[in-house]
């Protein structure tokens, strides 16, 4: 990174980023599975959410070394 506001920025915006992409898989995922569409919504925003989070603490340990 060229700074680290820029790096910090990245960071901050990993978890909520990794929500919305989660939210819109499940959206997709919830036009095909139509009955369970509100399960399939919830679902992706919180495996986004864990995915936001796994590249928070990688990109985390990058920084510091």
């Amino acid at each position: 990174m060229k700074n680290s506001k820029d790096a910090k920025d990245i960071m901050d915006s990993l978890i909520p980023l990794g929500m919305i992409f989660g939210c819109a898989l499940g959206v997709i995922m919830g036009i095909v599975f139509e009955p369970y569409l509100l399960f399939t919504t919830i679902s992706g925003t919180v495996i986004g959410y864990l995915i936001g989070v796994i590249a928070y603490v990688i990109y985390s340990m990058n920084e510091k070394s």
